[in-house]
């Protein structure tokens, strides 16, 4: 059967007959809905799908296609230092050698987590994150010492009110979370109630919609409303030299749950 591409309307007609013609000339041009053709026509979901996301439900549909090759993938091609460079920051705030409980938010793969447990080796950590495909991944991952990095995994939408820890506490860290297409300002003060009174916060937030989409303000109201510290920021590069997104900037933001919370 010949198949014509020449025109919209064919497309169209042939595509209610043929389901598969419309991802097959998609395909034929190097293009995807989400997603970009290498030049070994391997498709590779790219950065700036995710900062395309609009949706929780946006989000699922992305990362269940991209979790199992996320770390090949996005991670070491781009050179994504990130995830290092936060847990290093966390970890000279809060000292090395305590048991403390961290909570990862959006902890994806695992690759923050795994990053902290080298640094702070003997904390407990959980994670959460909206994409259960991601969490598989992420359960996987193992310390130094062959023991699973994370001691539990949650499946939530962060958007919505937090129901799923039954705990508060010492430290919460993100990175790669806080950002475009993810997870706002009202989701960021949401988790602050997961952490104890006194206990800190160490989030990545990318520093080109740091202001623009609001969390600038919000965190100025939680401290002029005395509940967090006066945030202290560390901009970084989130890539390192060579990757073609060298030049991204995050602010990782400090801060500690005020003890009257």
């Amino acid at each position: 059967m010949e198949l014509s591409l020449t025109t919209p309307e064919a497309i169209t007609t042939q595509a209610a007959i043929l389901p598969d013609l419309l991802l097959a000339y998609r395909k034929h041009i190097g293009l995807y809905r989400g997603r970009t053709m290498r030049d070994d026509n391997e498709s590779s979901i790219n950065l700036e799908d995710a900062y395309a996301l609009e949706t929780p439900e946006d989000n699922r549909a992305l990362y269940r296609s991209w979790a199992s090759t996320y770390d090949a993938d996005f991670a070491q091609r781009n050179k994504y230092v990130y995830p290092k460079t936060i847990a290093t920051i966390c970890a000279e705030l809060v000292g090395t050698s305590s048991p403390l409980t961290i909570l990862d938010i959006g902890c994806g793969t695992g690759i923050v987590g795994t990053c902290v447990s080298e640094l702070i080796t003997a904390s407990i950590i959980d994670g959460v994150d909206i994409s259960p495909e991601m969490l598989h991944v992420a359960s996987t991952k193992l310390r130094v010492d062959t023991k699973p990095v994370y001691d539990q995994l949650f499946e939530a939408d962060l958007t919505q009110p937090i129901s799923f820890a039954n705990v508060k506490y010492d430290v919460a860290i993100s990175a790669g979370t806080f950002t475009h297409g993810h997870l706002g300002p009202d989701a960021l003060i949401n988790v602050m109630s997961v952490v104890r009174p006194g206990g800190h916060m160490v989030i990545g937030i990318n520093k080109k919609h740091f202001g623009a989409n609001g969390f600038a303000a919000a965190l100025q109201k939680a401290s002029d409303s005395q509940l967090i510290s006066t945030p202290a920021f560390t901009e970084v590069q989130i890539y390192d030299e060579g990757s073609p997104h060298f030049g991204d900037l995050a602010l990782i933001t400090s801060l500690y749950v005020s003890p009257r919370g």
